[in-house]
């Protein structure tokens, strides 16, 4: 196995304060960088944090640089066994060493830290992303601005867990923290990763879980066809025989198993059995308003083909309006792929690692010179897929956007402009379990082994939308550009109690070829809205709260209003839209125990809205 892979799965002498232990070793010299590391001891349990530090060569007696942290639970980096540790030493992990190159390069520190409970620090995790881990963190942003290269300005960044953290760690406060740039980021633990439309995504998480508890365990059996060169986790300089390194990942036994708790929970408000507190503690979206208060100015980055994610991006963007500037292409989480059906290569071209320096530069090098320009609104630049352009504007969705509602007909056809009269009827719509989207589908690029397929992307779909029910525009007349969240309108009724709908928005061209837009979930027992509390999103709130859980009466009608995934997707005059309905995706969510063969939807009652924007 390439190290490649392996990378991809998982400056000066350091004068430690008095809160940190001391370990008397010369750091490594890099091309960029020299690298140190260290056990930080927190203030408030004396729990041992492992911290790695990365400092440009270059760096000047005297110079005051700042500082890029990130906080991670995924290994702050690895160590190949001793024959081979003149290929890479340390051997990055979730930080990849092209981005500590970069970032060194142009004048940043870079500090990675294990979050307690994870690589080689100290403590257990009762949960991810607790506010205990924000604080640890804020205790070594305190170390980083004691140091003497530190000029006191440090952002944060990160994809994924990573990503999360870095807007999580605003909540603290820290006056050291003047920018953030989350990348694949969650913003609501439930909705956006954990319960998509309130249906369970336990295949991702237990292969997630399995990783994380393998690298927690220092243990990588789990990956099959792992060679002998790699040792595990690397022990902070000082620990020659690993004595720190294996005490604490004993303690890491007493972590939490996240598949094992996910399967008993269904609503956003159940507590977790051991912290009694729900899902929801551990969220952006319920810390909002600490975050808000730090006033930090964020850069949110991600993908149009990345999970649920992409929610988070625009939930964000409403929901903190520290957001400055954000940049959605046509990847998945990273990213890693360009995903687009109509991409000439899966390698994502956009240089993200200069439109972040040139963030970073302007709020930790020149803060003279911010504009924070909440008058006029954030910059988006996003890509629409098939025209394969980038586009930019100040509000989400763009101003040029026409709402139009699609209606649904008796004979399968969805009419896209305003119908003045629409025969109504009652037609049954079947329900499939067992069509999934496969291997290279958004959700397989979350976690590295629940990738099987190669390359994320969605090849010809015409195999599997013809075994489903489907709705079909004519030849379009006019090429038209899908810009935001599409929003499902369905009046309907089913057999049972409880039921889960997917639809999928497919283009079919001149050709035949079926190719992917995006897709939509729900759970029907959460049609209620219940209380928002100030979360704005896309459409209609929905609590998924168990109080507002409602069964459904057996064939009788109900209204089930939710959005789409976002997209901006450009669909070439002479091709239909097809709107395919399925039970499940059983690839990647749960599949139900209530099962209904079809779905009664009373036509003339519903539709599709669809966000045209006009070009």
């Amino acid at each position: 196995m390439k190290l490649k892979f392996l990378i991809l799965f998982l400056g000066v002498i350091i004068v430690l304060p008095i809160s940190s232990q001391n370990i008397n070793t010369k750091p490594k010299k890099k091309k960029h960088f020299t690298y140190s590391s260290f056990y930080y001891t927190t203030k408030s349990d004396t729990t041992k944090l492992a911290v790695d530090v990365f400092l440009p060569t270059k760096l000047k007696e005297g110079e005051k640089i700042p500082t890029i942290f990130y906080v991670t639970r995924y290994i702050r980096s690895l160590r190949l066994r001793k024959f081979f540790r003149w290929l890479q030493n340390p051997l990055f992990g979730q930080v990849k060493r092209k981005e500590v190159n970069f970032f060194t390069k142009h004048g940043y520190a870079i500090v990675i830290m294990d979050a307690r409970g994870s690589g080689a620090s100290f403590g257990n995790r009762m949960m991810d992303f607790t506010p205990q881990e924000m604080f640890d963190g804020a205790e070594v942003l305190d170390w980083i601005t004691s140091q003497s290269w530190s000029n006191g300005n440090v952002g944060t960044t990160g994809i994924s867990y990573l990503g999360t953290t870095s807007e999580l760690i605003l909540m603290t406060k820290h006056p050291a923290l003047k920018a953030a740039i989350p990348r694949s980021n969650i913003y609501d633990l439930y909705g956006d990763i954990a319960f998509p439309g309130g249906i369970r995504q336990s295949p991702f998480v237990r292969v997630w879980g399995m990783t994380t508890r393998g690298l927690d365990f220092n243990d990588f059996s789990f990956v099959k066809g792992l060679p002998g060169v790699l040792e595990g986790v690397n022990p902070v300089m000082g620990d020659t025989d690993k004595v720190l390194l294996k005490q604490a990942v004993l303690k890491h036994h007493e972590n939490y198993d996240v598949f094992s708790e996910i399967l008993r929970i269904e609503y956003r408000d159940e507590l977790h059995p051991v912290l009694q507190k729900p899902i929801d503690s551990f969220s952006i979206h319920t810390n909002i308003v600490p975050i808000v208060e730090s006033g930090v100015p964020i850069f949110r980055i991600g993908g149009w083909y990345d999970g649920a994610l992409a929610n988070s991006l625009f939930k964000g963007l409403w929901n903190n309006p520290n957001t400055q500037r954000i940049l959605v292409g046509p990847w998945d989480h990273g990213p890693r792929d360009n995903a687009s059906p109509y991409a000439k290569t899966h390698k994502v071209k956009y240089d993200i690692y200069e439109s972040m320096l040139g963030f970073f530069d302007l709020y930790l090098k020149h803060p003279e010179n911010q504009v924070f320009e909440t008058n006029i609104g954030p910059k988006i630049e996003y890509f629409t897929v098939g025209e394969e352009k980038w586009h930019t504007c100040s509000t989400w969705p763009p101003e040029n956007t026409n709402i139009q509602n699609w209606h649904f007909f008796m004979d399968t056809s969805i009419v896209p402009k305003p119908v003045l009269s629409i025969v109504g009827g009652n037609m049954k719509v079947k329900l499939r379990y067992d069509i999934g989207t496969g291997g290279g589908s958004r959700y397989n690029s979350q976690t590295t082994l629940y990738k099987y397929e190669k390359h994320t992307g969605y090849p010809d779909r015409k195999k599997q939308t013809d075994s489903l029910f489907y709705f079909e525009t004519s030849p379009l007349e006019d090429t038209i550009t899908i810009t935001g969240h599409i929003q499902a309108s369905l009046s309907c009724s089913f057999p049972t109690e409880d039921a889960t709908v997917f639809i999928y928005v497919d283009e079919v061209t001149k050709n035949g070829k079926v190719k992917y837009i995006t897709e939509g979930m729900f759970r029907a027992i959460h049609r209620n809205t219940g209380d928002c509390e100030g979360y704005l999103c896309s459409g209609e709130f929905h609590s998924f709260r168990q109080d507002d859980m409602q069964l459904l009466i057996p064939n009788e009608k109900v209204q089930l209003n939710f959005p789409l995934l976002p997209i901006s997707y450009q669909v070439k005059k002479g091709s239909k839209i097809r709107i395919s309905f399925a039970g499940i995706d059983p690839d990647h969510f749960d599949v139900p125990l209530i099962k209904p063969e079809f779905m009664n939807l009373f036509i003339g009652e519903s539709y599709l809205t669809f966000p045209i924007e006009k070009r």
